[in-house]
């Protein structure tokens, strides 16, 4: 018994440590390193400003843009930061209610513990970006729909979609294989009604593009062909789980696949991760592509109830703060901090390189890369503040 409450104690320790290091950095880290931060600003800023439209990227991702650009016009970085950072936490939190039955208290901080010390979803959620936000919405539509409050459910699954529209298949696959006693007939009522609501965030783009769907696009890395999208494909999504994890989790799987079988709503979940590699496989881009399936798979990870395998994934995530074994070697284009990361070469070289807490704080200076250093804007960006700039 002696043993359980330190245990507990330790795990507590340890998540508030992680949370506090969150919180210090989404009010000191500025707006960050991803490209789609200030396109999402200028959106804010533009339809504010002028009236016009605009978007950050091919596809709208209205939510996000409107949300995301208030914070940063009004308030700053440390808002935009804390409010991504803050729906991640509650994302979980909700994810997790949706799916366990019994509400213990001790697998709920393993289930944090598992997924704050996974380097892609805790530091790429400490800067304006969409992720998280899309997640959580997502998460408390599901929460909702698992307690039958099919109007909740509904409106949270459409501002899901309205974040970033490639959830409109997590919606899907939510509502017709997350266990309910639902019919088909019920089911599929719901998701027409989803859909419609979520489609109202993509009326104005739909109007730009003169009602076609020629917005429906993405930016897919494609310069090197069907080889270099899948070796993207199965790089990044080994790199994300981590690069001795992926070993372990996998080989526990398959050792434990009778007993991972009988998860609750295992359906769903698996159909999750396959929706999720199937979106990242499209586009391997960033490593935040697949967060989702990250939380899956640390959901799964927690049902083994095997402990030492799950302190061991901590420790293994805990450990790639630090540094990171790096089997492959890529060799970029043009690496310099600004550069575009395009790779042009990778050779199996294995080398120790630094891990991804450092990775973090050296890339908060790439918001320079960004910015035009001569302008008011410029350099409020470059000190985190609010982006509006009174007469």
């Amino acid at each position: 018994m002696k043993h359980i409450v330190i245990s507990k104690n330790f795990i507590n320790v340890v998540i508030i440590a992680i949370s506090l290091l969150g919180l210090y950095f989404c009010f000191t880290g500025g707006y960050g390193s991803d490209e789609d931060t200030l396109p999402m600003m200028y959106v804010f800023e533009q339809r504010l400003g002028t009236g016009n439209f605009a978007t950050s990227r091919f596809t709208s991702f209205p939510v996000a843009e409107m949300g995301i650009g208030f914070l940063a016009y009004f308030f700053g970085s440390w808002a935009a930061n804390l409010f991504t950072f803050t729906f991640l936490i509650l994302g979980l939190y909700f994810f997790y209610l949706s799916l366990e039955i019994k509400k213990e208290i001790k697998n709920i901080n393993i289930f944090f513990l598992l997924t704050l010390t996974s380097p892609i979803l805790f530091f790429d959620n400490l800067e304006p970006v969409d992720y998280s936000w899309s997640f959580f919405f997502f998460s408390l539509g599901l929460y909702f729909f698992s307690r039958k409050k099919n109007e909740l459910a509904i409106l949270f699954f459409a501002f899901s979609v309205g974040v970033r529209i490639n959830y409109i298949l997590f919606v899907l696959i939510a509502i017709f294989y997350f266990d309910t006693t639902y019919t088909i007939k019920k089911k599929l009522e719901i998701f027409i009604i989803t859909f419609i609501f979520s489609g109202m965030f993509y009326v104005p783009i739909w109007y730009e593009n003169a009602l076609t769907l020629n917005w429906l696009t993405a930016a897919r890395p494609t310069d090197q062909g069907l080889i270099g999208i899948l070796a993207r494909f199965f790089y990044k999504s080994y790199f994300a789980i981590g690069t001795i994890s992926f070993f372990i989790i996998f080989w526990h799987f398959i050792k434990r696949i009778k007993e991972i079988k009988k998860i609750n709503n295992i359906n769903f979940l698996a159909l999750l991760i396959f929706a999720n590699l199937l979106i990242f496989l499209w586009i391997p881009a960033e490593f935040s592509y697949i967060q989702l399936f990250l939380v899956v798979m640390f959901f799964i990870v927690l049902k083994s109830k095997n402990f030492t395998f799950i302190y061991l994934i901590v420790f293994l995530n805990l450990l790639s703060w630090i540094f990171v074994i790096n089997p492959i070697e890529v060799k970029h284009i043009d690496s310099s901090m600004c550069g575009e990361k395009n790779a042009k070469s990778a050779n199996i070289n294995i080398q120790i390189e630094e891990g991804f807490f450092m990775r973090y704080v050296n890339s908060r200076q790439m918001i320079k890369c960004r910015i035009d250093n001569n302008s008011e804007r410029g350099r409020r960006i470059l000190k985190g503040k609010s982006t509006r700039i009174k007469n």
